[in-house]
């Protein structure tokens, strides 16, 4: 009896000691002077620095793409006359306008096909509004975790940024909705907390207002604010009554906006036995604006796949834990938090978020391609960066700078598919697997290697041939 006693008693005392050593940590973080708090620290410069150069070295600056779905709708709506326009989860041009006029004047004095980049002003000012967006999301990132008193630093930002899908959608194919879609997320995100913790009426107001740009970036994120407004009826309805104002208000302004330069609205199936552009059994038109509203309506659910959420996650093909297995990581960073943290607001918040996160990707069991063809990793879930922060910050106060070397390898591994993918390989197709794509690396890594370097170099030959007043090359993200 005395030895079992002395067994729960040790038990409960290596508890105890690993609380106080939770809590330790977190009043360190409490404590941090005034200039480790500022988000442009040093080591936050000095990791900015190392991201810019790495960004100018492989950032594509040319539209392609689903990106010209949005770029085109830009154009026509400032009086340009694309090859074709329509307005479709256009929510990031909201975001990308100021950057696209300002790319606009520059062509205006200097010309709208400038002889040094080949590719227009406009184009460039995209993959400017991308740079920019990933930047406020590290801030808004920072934001969150300091409010939740948890680490924060560049490592924790950027490892959780290279071992997510996130960094591909910034720096390789900028031109997609993305960076945007996961900025306007993680910023509903810090703002859902101060819902939850504040209860503040104007919180709710900014809230719901995101809510409303989101809806207008991805229509199927009305999943994820389903269940947010769903935890927001039980714990605050006051907050939940303002921020369904202020989402109908400002989706519904957003929306309007095409309508108002006369553009189309045009609703392509996501399914795979369907076809907006035609030949669907049944085709419904409704006039708005200057030409039709197109949607096929022939079986709405015929894309339907309850195994489509597994493949999401686990599929070689797209896999999120495959391709990006930081997943794993922060995964159980999440659930490890549920065990020690208290059940306050933060802890209802965090609920909140992995239910609406799990709502999201429930979503798209209705998405017929929910692989986005060419797509790296499963882009269709990029904007849940905020989760995967949370989750690798949690781990982080808990074992503490350990967990770096295990981040860093999913990072690796991440960047190493990342840029077999984008260089490409003979056969390469889109059903292509991430063991495949590691299997061209292991097979041929000489040639990976070779084309990555010339990419590099190619990059920064030209860019040293403008400095000097020649023009040897293109860039296009070459």
């Amino acid at each position: 009896m005395s030895h079992e006693r002395m067994a729960t008693s040790t038990g409960s005392s290596s508890i105890s000691a690993s609380r106080s050593l939770t809590a330790l940590r977190r009043a360190r973080l409490r404590a941090q002077s005034a200039s480790a708090e500022r988000f442009l620290s040093w080591p936050m410069g000095l990791a900015l620095v190392c991201y810019s150069a790495f960004a100018v070295t492989f950032a594509s600056f040319q539209v392609k793409g689903d990106g010209l779905v949005y770029f085109n709708l830009l154009r026509r709506y400032f009086g340009e006359h694309p090859d074709f326009a329509f307005a479709y989860q256009f929510g990031s041009d909201v975001w990308n306008t100021p950057f696209f006029l300002v790319g606009r004047g520059l062509g205006a004095i200097f010309g709208f096909q400038p002889t040094i980049f080949h590719v227009s002003f406009e184009e460039i000012s995209i993959t400017a509004a991308t740079q920019a967006a990933f930047v406020l999301t590290l801030y808004l990132g920072w934001r969150l975790l300091r409010e939740l008193d948890l680490p924060r630093g560049p490592a924790v930002l950027f490892l959780t940024t290279f071992g997510s899908p996130l960094f591909y959608y910034v720096v390789f194919d900028p031109a997609m909705k993305h960076a945007v879609d996961t900025l306007v997320l993680t910023a509903a995100t810090l703002f859902l907390l101060r819902v939850f913790t504040r209860r503040h009426d104007r919180d709710a107001i900014v809230l719901g207002a995101l809510v409303g740009l989101s809806l207008n970036i991805r229509y199927v994120n009305v999943a994820f604010f389903f269940a947010v407004a769903c935890a927001l009826a039980i714990t605050r309805r006051r907050a939940l009554a303002i921020g369904l104002a202020s989402a109908a208000v400002a989706g519904g302004v957003i929306f309007a906006l095409p309508a108002l330069r006369g553009i189309s609205y045009f609703v392509p199936s996501y399914f795979p036995k369907s076809s907006a552009l035609g030949g669907a059994p049944t085709i419904s038109r409704y006039a708005l604006g200057a030409h039709a509203f197109v949607a096929d309506t022939s079986n709405p659910f015929n894309g339907f796949s309850a195994l489509t959420p597994l493949k999401m996650l686990f599929s070689a093909q797209r896999g999120l834990f495959i391709w990006t297995p930081l997943t794993a990581v922060a995964v159980l960073g999440i659930l490890w938090a549920f065990r020690r943290v208290e059940r306050d607001e933060r802890w209802t918040f965090r609920w909140t978020l992995v239910a609406a996160s799990t709502s999201l990707l429930l979503a798209h069991s209705i998405w017929g391609f929910w692989n986005g063809a060419f797509s790296f990793s499963t882009r269709f879930l990029t904007a849940l960066f905020p989760l995967f922060l949370i989750g690798i910050a949690d781990l982080r106060l808990r074992v503490g700078a350990r967990i770096y070397p295990l981040l860093c390898a999913c990072a690796a591994w991440s960047l190493l598919l990342a840029f077999v993918h984008l260089v490409g390989y003979d056969g390469i197709n889109a059903g292509d697997t991430a063991f495949k794509t590691a299997h061209v690396f292991v097979r041929e890594p000489g040639n990976i290697t070779t084309k990555v370097q010339r990419r590099a170099t190619d990059r920064w030959s030209y860019l040293w041939a403008l400095t000097h007043g020649r023009d040897p090359e293109h860039v296009h993200g070459r």
